[in-house]
């Protein structure tokens, strides 16, 4: 292990000073909001001028080429550059180095993933900034954490604070960046999160908001929601689950069908000509697509059509009807393509835009079919949103939040709760009540818990040691009198230098304890074998429990680098395992 550095060790002294350590995560979290606050405008920043640049040195005849150039940038960039942290995409990897590599993300994350997504966005490809800011929020929180010198329980709390400072500022909504944090990313709420995740969403907010001003993704007055719309919004929410559902079989669709080019090259080439071609056709593809929601609620639909080959056709109702159909239909493949043939960037923003698409037409459709209903375009945009958001991030609750915090809609707080509600329910019972469907395996929220509480379990405190090891060289009759003086049903074999040889059981010694003429003749080396699972010292809880599990074994030995350090049994950890599972505060 290596040495603590000065600062470190600064920090370690000022941290035994304070009469107890409440006040440690809430300043870090000040710090790591500020940080990924940082990070915000950074982002915003890059994406803005590459537009700018892009789309000034491009004739407009010419925009659909630039998907294409950007997905050779990023696919370039991903497999020189950035090859070590290329996998890495968002809130499902943020959530696997948690459970699965003690809250340990690459510093180079902090920095790559803006790169590739501004570069990604800003020339065209329709994907969503966020993955980018999740990323970089979580490298934040994790690498302040193991700059310092904490362990895994507070690194995973400034993971958290990272992830909600983030979303907060790119979406100017703190509580949507709060809940999200804990819905999505962090194992369960405690009440010792609560002060840590709302300050650091509140610092990354202030200071992007100092920074860059006050933005709003959504603005736009509403009339007051009418209870004789419920059936509508009833129905816009069974809507939105069907959408959920296309969104997720398309996305799975073009990564399977672009998983079978084996060149990243020719996969950034086909995926830049379809997405361009799509582009072509139909504008409003271009980017994330904030600009034409933005068009649609400040009644500009004939925006939509500019520069498109189908604004020739006749300007009748069912022709608008068709054509805002077909960017709802195809906003979802334009992502499947950017995100699966080599540009980078998420699901979170494509699923807003979609269900704001949805929203739309489904009130053209409803204006045409209950004329005598006064509706507001805007009301079934907002609520489109958070019924697909809510299905395709499993996140119900950041979903009503979220999109009253971005659109400023909080008169909606109740059609918002309904829609999510109808909307999340079909996806649950589909997915978790039929009892037709076969179970998905490693995605129970229960189960995350149960990694990461065996993950805040130290392996070098469990490990019991023993001072008597037995000797290649030692006799039969050496062998028993150490199995006699040990309370063990196992005794490991060393070598001169302590490295591991083999272990003997109870079992290698009872059918030759009658026979009293080998004891001086048979030796350890002659009754050892191998160990069918060895521990390393720095392995995990939870990989331990699996090698238990795994091998049907009750005690392992424990080595670093061949050494051993001792035998670790299962009783024990599962004993500390229920003190952790029963500690009224089990996170954090």
């Amino acid at each position: 292990m290596s040495r603590p550095n000065r600062y470190q060790l600064a920090f370690l002294k000022w941290r035994r000073r304070q009469s107890n350590n409440r006040i440690m995560p809430f300043m870090l979290s000040v710090v790591v909001g500020l940080i990924v606050g940082l990070s915000a405008i950074l982002i915003k920043t890059i994406i803005f001028y590459i537009e700018q640049y892009a789309v000034y040195f491009a004739p407009k005849l010419l925009y659909f080429l630039l998907p294409l150039v950007g997905f050779l940038l990023v696919t370039f960039i991903n497999r020189t550059i950035f090859s070590k942290t290329a996998y890495f995409g968002g809130a499902r990897h943020v959530i696997e180095a948690i459970e699965s590599h003690s809250s340990i993300i690459r510093l180079r994350l902090i920095y790559s993933k803006f790169i590739t997504t501004g570069l990604t966005i800003g020339f065209g490809g329709s994907s969503g900034v966020e993955a980018a800011i999740i990323s970089s929020g979580a490298a934040v929180g994790s690498n302040v954490g193991r700059f310092l010198g904490l362990g895994y329980r507070l690194r995973t709390l400034l993971i958290g604070c990272g992830v909600a400072a983030g979303i907060s500022a790119v979406y100017n909504a703190p509580m949507g960046g709060f809940i999200f944090a804990l819905e999505t990313i962090l194992p369960e709420f405690t009440p010792t999160l609560l002060i840590p995740l709302l300050v650091a969403a509140a610092a990354g907010k202030i200071l992007f908001e100092f920074i860059m001003g006050e933005h709003l993704r959504f603005q736009v007055p509403l009339t007051d929601f009418a209870y004789e719309q419920i059936p509508l919004v009833v129905l816009l929410g069974v809507l939105g689950w069907l959408m959920s559902n296309y969104l997720l079989k398309t996305y799975s669709y073009c990564a399977l069908a672009f998983s079978k080019i084996k060149s990243a090259y020719l996969r950034a080439l086909v995926g830049g000509v379809a997405l361009g071609s799509i582009i072509f056709l139909l504008p409003p593809m271009y980017g994330e697509g904030y600009v034409s929601i933005n068009a649609l609620l400040n009644n500009e639909e004939r925006s939509l059509f500019v520069n498109s080959p189908l604004a020739v056709l006749p300007n009748t109702v069912w022709f608008n009807l068709f054509f805002f159909f077909l960017i709802t239909m195809v906003k979802p493949i334009s992502t499947g393509i950017c995100v699966n043939s080599g540009g980078e960037g998420g699901y979170f923003a494509p699923s807003i835009i979609t269900g704001g698409l949805l929203g739309f037409l489904f009130y053209k459709v409803a204006v045409l079919a209950f004329p005598f209903y006064s509706l507001n375009p805007a009301t079934f945009m907002f609520l489109g949103m958070a019924s697909v958001f809510a299905c395709i991030m499993n996140a119900p609750v950041t979903a009503i939040f979220l999109v009253a915090e971005i659109t400023q809609s909080y008169q909606l707080f109740v059609p918002l709760m309904l829609v999510c509600a109808v909307s999340y329910f079909l996806k649950y019972y589909v997915e978790n009540l039929r009892k037709s469907v076969v179970q998905p395996t490693g995605q129970s929220k229960a189960l995350r818990v149960d990694r990461i509480l065996l993950n805040q379990l130290s392996i070098k405190q469990l490990v019991e040691e023993d001072n008597e090891p037995v000797m290649e060289k030692d006799s039969f009759r050496d062998v028993v009198e150490s199995f006699s003086k040990s309370n063990k049903d196992v005794q490991q074999v060393l070598d001169e230098r302590g490295v591991l040889q083999g272990i003997i059981t109870l079992n290698d010694l009872r059918q030759r304890l009658g026979d009293t003429s080998t004891y001086d003749t048979v030796t350890a080396r002659d009754l050892m074998h191998p160990p069918e699972a060895v521990v390393e010292i720095d392995e995990t809880a939870a990989e331990v429990l699996d090698k238990f599990d795994a091998y049907k074994l009750w005690s392992l030995p424990v080595v670093r680098k061949g050494k051993f350090k001792g035998f670790i049994s299962k009783s024990r950890l599962l004993t500390q395992y229920r003190k952790e599972l029963t500690r009224v505060n089990r996170f954090f």
